[in-house]
């Protein structure tokens, strides 16, 4: 028979269960250690070890001299661990690089309809930026990224786009600094993209973005 779950860890499905079933919302307090002692009938180490967990995935938060509050969602304790995850080796990466293309190409029409002017002209300014340092050889993640959020920014979808930040990061923390397209070819690479959305053709768009993402795959490939 399997061996049961140590008990911090059923308390902390309780404690889930708990804010669900009361319909608790991000900042609102939970109960004093001791009540959840008794509520679940257990004891308050339990408890406390329970909620430490559930700090660190970020559900809960303590606040000092006030007491254990839920804690608005994030991504940042599934990014704090992702990077770890993906050491094993190319698998995991290349399949974090499929849902990421999955996503934006998926996205890619409803973006465009969203798109405002000043996210064009902010992306045609980010495309300068790569360019330039495309043309001395230099790598450009921080422009890479913005220009990424900008596509997808006027969706309004603020998990998306932290979860697109999300494996960004992972990816640029576990992928080789070397091998797959030069910065200028990189750069082409996101000019089509832009030419492509600017046409107002949604597979034109998605054959870009599908473009793009094989020298991304050939990068891991090479890992």
């Amino acid at each position: 028979m399997d061996s049961m779950p140590p008990l911090h860890k059923t308390v902390q499905e309780e404690i889930r269960r708990y804010i669900i079933k009361q319909r608790l919302a991000p900042g609102d307090p939970l109960k004093p250690e001791s009540e959840l002692a008794r509520l679940f009938g257990v004891s308050r180490n339990s408890v406390r070890e329970a909620v430490k967990a559930l700090e660190s995935m970020g559900v809960l938060e303590t606040r000092r001299g006030s007491g254990v509050y839920v804690r608005d969602f994030s991504f940042a304790p599934l990014l704090d661990n992702l990077p770890y995850g993906l050491m094993h080796g190319r698998r995991a990466l290349s399949e974090l690089v499929a849902l990421r293309k999955a996503l934006e190409s998926g996205l890619i029409a409803d973006a465009m309809r969203a798109l405002r002017p000043e996210s064009i002209e902010a992306m045609r300014t980010t495309l300068g930026d790569m360019r330039q340092l495309a043309e001395q050889g230099e790598p450009f993640p921080d422009q890479d990224r913005q220009f990424h959020r900008l596509l997808f920014a006027d969706l309004g979808n603020e998990m998306l786009l932290q979860l697109f930040d999300l494996f960004w990061l992972a990816f640029h923390h576990a992928a080789p600094t070397t091998g797959g397209r030069s910065p200028m070819q990189t750069y082409q690479a996101h000019a089509d993209i832009l030419d492509a959305v600017l046409t107002g053709d949604p597979e034109r768009a998605r054959a870009a973005v599908d473009a793009h993402y094989v020298g991304i795959e050939q990068r891991v490939s090479e890992t």
